[in-house]
C-alpha cells in the first residue's frame, strides 16, 4: 500500500513538472497555456492529498495497561504473595523481609489496580494500609498480627482461588496464557 501510494506520488510529480507545450487540436484550435502558479497549486493540492496519509501520528500510549496486563500482574505477583501463606502461619519473617518479596506486594498493588476504576483506587488505598501493618508486624515480631494482616491482605486482594487443588477444570486453548504450566492452568466457572 505504501509502495502504490509513493508511486503515485512520484508520478503526479513528474506529470506536474512536466514541460507543457500549447496543446494544437487541428480542427478545433484547443490550446492549453498553464501558468506556473496553477501548476504550482497542483502540485502543492497533490503534495497535500498524498502527504496526509504520510505524515506520523502522536502516539498516545496509555502505559501499556489494560485488562490483560492486570490479569498478569495479579496472577504473577499473586501467586508470590499467596505462596508466602505457610510463612505467615509459621511467623517466618526472614521470608518477609526479603526485598524481592517486599517488591512483590509494591508491585502487586500498584499493577493490580491499575485501570483507576473508584472500585480499584479503594481496593489500592485498603492494600497498601494492610501493607504497612504487615511489615509493622514483622519489624515488631509479631506473629499473631503477621498471621491476621496476610490473611486479610489476601482477603481483600481477592487471592484465594475459586477451584480444588486436584480438580482438572477447563483450560486455556494455548499455551500462550502467563498461567500455563502453573497450577493456574485451569479455568474455572462461578
Amino acid at each position: 500500500m505504501f509502495r502504490t501510494v509513493v508511486l503515485l506520488a512520484v508520478i503526479a510529480t513528474i506529470a506536474a513538472f512536466s514541460p507543457m507545450r500549447n496543446v494544437f487540436v487541428r480542427k478545433r484550435e484547443l490550446s492549453m497555456n498553464i501558468s506556473p502558479l496553477s501548476r504550482f497549486l497542483g502540485v502543492a493540492a497533490i503534495g497535500a492529498a498524498l502527504a496526509g496519509p504520510m505524515t506520523p501520528i502522536p502516539v498516545l500510549a496509555d502505559g501499556a495497561v489494560s485488562r490483560s496486563t492486570v490479569y498478569k500482574a495479579r496472577l504473577g505477583y499473586g501467586s508470590k504473595i499467596l505462596d508466602l501463606a505457610k510463612a505467615a502461619d509459621k511467623g517466618d519473617f526472614a521470608a518477609f523481609a526479603d526485598k524481592k518479596i517486599q517488591n512483590a506486594f509494591d508491585l502487586f498493588i500498584s499493577r493490580s489496580t491499575a485501570l483507576n476504576s473508584i472500585k480499584d483506587k479503594e481496593i489500592r488505598a485498603k492494600e497498601t494500609a494492610i501493607k504497612d501493618q504487615l511489615y509493622a508486624a514483622v519489624a515488631s515480631k509479631d506473629s499473631s498480627k503477621l498471621k491476621s494482616a496476610f490473611s486479610e491482605f489476601v482477603k481483600v486482594a481477592d487471592l484465594i482461588p475459586q477451584y480444588k487443588p486436584d480438580e482438572k477444570g477447563q483450560s486455556d486453548s494455548s499455551g500462550y496464557s502467563p498461567a500455563y504450566g502453573t497450577e493456574r492452568e485451569y479455568i474455572y466457572q462461578r
